[in-house]
């Protein structure tokens, strides 16, 4: 079990704190807006009404048992938020992840400790773009600027066919990671080169995004 502590209980931080609370870790949500704590308490391990830019209260709180902090304070607090971050850098915090709303403040926030920058927004709108250009997508995992692991949901075309006949690597360049079974919902890790692809199915496949693009062509 690992221990987190949110800042900022806006729409980002209040699901996160959430999240991971529900994934069995140890969650300390702050905020300065007693409401938004009376909402969130029941659901993470703690839940209290504190000021970001407090040293002495996230000294008090956070002490040296968080290896995790997420600053979720938005796009006015900007202040708050760089404050958090040195805060929790001299509190020894190893990482502090920190939602911006652009590459500018993001900029900002690492200069000053932060080890992560998550622009929301931005990740959606790219996210959604993605989803768009490739009907079948169903998710996608970024790993580098130029790979990512996809799941898109299985071409008709494929059905019956074993995936040494399909052959996705010579073909467009991907390689199957797994295969989901959505409706007996099973996984099958690293399937064989003589597995039958059924309806109904899903691919995870490793890949360039500019390879992946044309499966979309696929029916």
């Amino acid at each position: 079990m690992k221990q987190f502590v949110v800042i900022g209980l806006g729409t980002f931080g209040f699901n996160v704190a959430v999240e991971l609370a529900k994934q069995g870790q140890q969650v300390l949500a702050i905020d300065n807006d007693k409401n938004i704590v009376e909402e969130i308490k029941n659901h993470v391990t703690e839940a209290v009404t504190a000021s970001a830019m407090d040293k002495e209260t996230l000294t008090e709180l956070v002490g040296d048992s968080f290896e995790t902090a997420i600053l979720g304070l938005g796009e006015p607090y900007m202040e708050a938020t760089v404050l958090a971050i040195l805060h929790l850098k001299n509190l020894g915090v190893k990482n502090i992840i920190v939602k911006s709303m652009n590459e500018l403040r993001g900029k900002v926030y690492s200069s000053v400790g932060a080890t992560e920058i998550i622009y929301p927004e931005k990740e959606s709108a790219v996210r959604l773009a993605q989803k768009l250009s490739i009907p079948n997508l169903i998710d996608q995992i970024p790993l580098a600027p130029e790979y990512s692991i996809f799941e898109i949901a299985l071409p008709d075309g494929f059905a019956g066919k074993s995936i040494r006949e399909i052959d996705l690597r010579q073909k467009y360049g991907a390689t199957i990671v797994a295969i989901k079974n959505i409706l007996q919902d099973q996984l099958i890790i690293v399937p064989s080169p003589d597995y039958i692809f059924i309806p109904d199915s899903a691919l995870i496949v490793l890949g360039k995004q500019k390879n992946i693009e044309k499966l979309r062509r696929l029916k």
